[in-house]
């Protein structure tokens, strides 16, 4: 095989520069065939590859890489994406509002970091026929995708966003910043039924996992929406489903933020 054979239509040579994608696990990630193609698509000799870290070895990681020149950069997941805030490095609005990461890409003496997953998620929902303005939310999650999901449905027009976390102080830190931005925020039981439910938790990712809320806060003509993406349809979507709510599956946020991916590491498009 010469440099410039292709791999099942990709190409792959020397040549070639390398994103990883990190997170903790990281076996039920999809992202990195989707974005390979969407990047070679726009003829981009570039590819995507999973790397499994832990949390104490995220920094690390991260000076490796920056010596690896033809790496350009690198997508979070979880649980990393509030660890990679606090680490030295440039944050955009978007995550420096947050607190959270989920892209990195390579500059001349470190990292700059972004946040794709909230304005990733509201496109899902918009896509899928919901519409946020004016709508009540209940979100389990005040992590790092409960951050930007929160931020963002705040942005869209949510009219109120009522958030659950198993970490009273990370949950409460989210309310006072929604608050602090003129939005109607406050504590959810994770029990009382809303007109759009998320989980923005991992809770569903393992078998045995308990749901991230109480079934009395799902009935039927909801929405309720995952940021799991594996398995497709978790026990919470498959409970929402049988109750008669519409669902919405966590592949729709890597779905709607691929392109913004591409135009992070790469530039945007040319018309």
């Amino acid at each position: 095989m010469n440099t410039n054979d292709t791999l099942d239509g990709l190409r792959l040579d020397g040549r070639t520069t390398v994103l990883g994608i990190i997170g903790d696990p990281i076996a039920q990630v999809k992202a990195p065939l989707p974005l390979t193609r969407l990047l070679q698509a726009r003829s981009i000799n570039a590819v995507l590859v999973p790397l499994h870290v832990h949390g104490d070895d995220v920094a690390a990681l991260l000076g490796a890489l920056h010596a690896v020149r033809n790496v350009a950069g690198i997508v979070v997941t979880v649980p990393h994406k509030q660890r990679v805030a606090g680490l030295s490095i440039e944050l955009m609005p978007s995550a420096r509002q947050a607190q959270a990461v989920n892209v990195l890409r390579r500059t001349s003496d470190g990292w700059q970091g972004d946040l794709l997953d909230g304005a990733g998620f509201v496109a899902g929902l918009v896509r899928s026929g919901f519409d946020v303005k004016g709508r009540s939310v209940g979100m389990a999650g005040a992590g790092g995708a409960g951050s930007a999901i929160g931020l963002a449905l705040a942005a869209a027009g949510a009219a109120s966003i009522d958030v659950h976390d198993v970490d009273a102080a990370k949950c409460a830190e989210l309310v006072e910043r929604l608050r602090a931005l003129g939005h109607a925020a406050g504590h959810w039981d994770a029990a009382s039924p809303r007109e759009l439910v998320v989980n923005a938790t991992p809770m569903g990712m393992k078998p045995g996992d308990a749901l991230p809320f109480a079934l009395s806060a799902i009935q039927a003509g909801q929405t309720v929406a995952e940021v799991i993406m594996e398995p497709a349809t978790t026990p919470l979507l498959l409970e929402a489903q049988a109750r008669g709510a519409r669902i919405v599956h966590g592949r729709h946020m890597m779905n709607e933020q691929l392109e913004a991916m591409a135009d992070f590491f790469f530039g945007e498009v040319q018309p």
